[in-house]
C-alpha cells in the first residue's frame, strides 16, 4: 500500500445523491441553457433566411443591408460559434458550482470531453466535409445537467464530494511534507510536536522590523490543521487567517488559544516550522491522517 492509498482508508459512507440546493441550481442553469440553445437555433434560421433574401435582391456579389458600421455584429459564423460555446459554458458553470461548494477540483474540460463530440485528428479535420460534419454535430449536441453530475462522480473515482475534498486536502498536505522523489518525510514528530525541516518559512529583514511568512506548502499543511481542528473546509480558527495568503507577520510565534487540538506554531530562521498540538494523541492522529506514515 503506497502513502496516498492510506488516505483513502479514512472515509465515510459515500452519498451520491444531489441535494435540493444543488438540484435547484442545476435546473435553473439547465432551463437557461435550453432557452438559449433554442433561441440561437431560431436566430440562425432567421438569419440565413435574411441573408438569402438580401442575395436574391442584390446579387451574391453585392453588400447587403444586414450590417453597418454601427450595426449589430451578427453573422452565421458568429451564431454557430456561440451555439458550440454554450455547451461548454453550462458544463463549466455546473462544475464550478460543485467545486466551490464542496471544495473539490474536478476539471470541467474533462467533463466536456466526455460529453461532447470529439474533434477528429488534424489530417481528417482539414477535410472540408469532415470539418463541417464535426461542427454540425457539435451544434446539435444537447447537455443535460444529470450527465454532467454523473461525469463528475466518475471523475471522483468512487468517492463522494466530501471524501474527495478530504482526499485532495490530505494529498496536498502529504506532498508538502514529503520529498516524493526520495520517498522521505520532511517532518518528524516528537510527542505533541511536529517539526517540518527544510524551506517551510521565510524571514524578511527590514530596517524597522523583521517579518515572517509561511511558504505555500506550509500553508497547505496549515489548512489541513484547520480542517482537523474544525472539521470544515472553509472555517479557520482564530489566528489562522493572518498566516494564510501573502500577509507577513512581525511575529514568528503564534498561539491558537481557541483551539482544542492544536496549540501553536513557531517559525525559525533556518526555515523550520514547528506545529505543537495539545496532546501527543492529536499530533499522531494528524500525522497519520493528513501527512502519511511509512510502514
Amino acid at each position: 500500500m503506497n502513502l496516498l492509498d492510506k488516505f483513502d482508508a479514512v472515509t465515510v459512507e459515500a452519498d451520491f445523491r444531489i441535494t435540493p440546493e444543488d438540484k435547484a441550481f442545476c435546473e435553473a442553469h439547465q432551463a437557461a441553457y435550453d432557452a438559449a440553445i433554442q433561441s440561437f437555433h431560431e436566430l440562425a434560421f432567421f438569419w440565413e433566411d435574411m441573408e438569402n433574401t438580401q442575395k436574391e435582391l442584390l446579387g451574391s456579389k453585392e453588400d447587403t443591408y444586414l450590417s453597418s458600421r454601427d450595426g449589430p455584429e451578427i453573422s452565421q459564423r458568429r451564431i454557430n460559434a456561440h451555439l458550440e460555446w454554450l455547451h461548454r459554458a453550462v458544463i463549466s458553470n455546473i462544475v464550478y458550482h460543485f467545486n466551490s461548494t464542496y471544495h473539490v477540483s474536478v476539471r470541467d474540460d474533462y467533463v466536456a470531453n466526455n460529453l461532447l463530440p470529439q474533434m477528429p485528428d488534424l489530417r481528417i479535420y482539414e477535410n472540408k466535409e469532415a470539418r463541417e460534419a464535426y461542427h454540425k454535430k457539435l451544434r446539435e449536441a444537447k447537455i443535460r445537467y444529470e450527465d454532467v453530475f454523473d461525469q463528475m462522480l466518475l471523475l471522483l473515482d468512487g468517492r463522494s464530494f466530501t471524501e474527495q475534498a478530504f482526499h485532495e486536502l490530505a494529498e496536498k498536505c502529504h506532498k508538502a511534507a514529503w520529498n516524493l522523489y526520495q520517498n522521505k518525510a520532511n517532518y518528524e514528530r516528537k510527542k505533541a510536536l511536529i517539526s517540518f525541516n527544510g524551506y517551510f518559512c521565510s524571514l524578511h529583514h527590514y530596517s524597522w522590523q523583521d517579518e515572517w511568512t509561511l511558504e505555500d506548502k506550509t500553508q497547505d499543511i496549515l489548512r489541513g490543521v484547520a480542517h482537523y481542528e474544525t472539521g470544515s473546509f472553509d472555517v479557520y480558527p482564530l489566528g489562522f487567517s493572518e498566516l494564510l495568503g501573502y500577509q507577513r507577520s512581525p511575529n514568528n510565534e503564534h498561539e491558537f488559544s481557541t483551539c482544542k487540538k492544536v496549540k501553536g506554531l513557531k517559525m525559525f530562521k533556518n526555515g523550520r516550522v514547528d506545529i505543537r498540538f495539545t496532546s501527543e494523541t492529536y499530533a499522531a492522529e494528524f500525522a497519520t491522517r493528513y501527512l502519511g506514515l511509512v510502514c
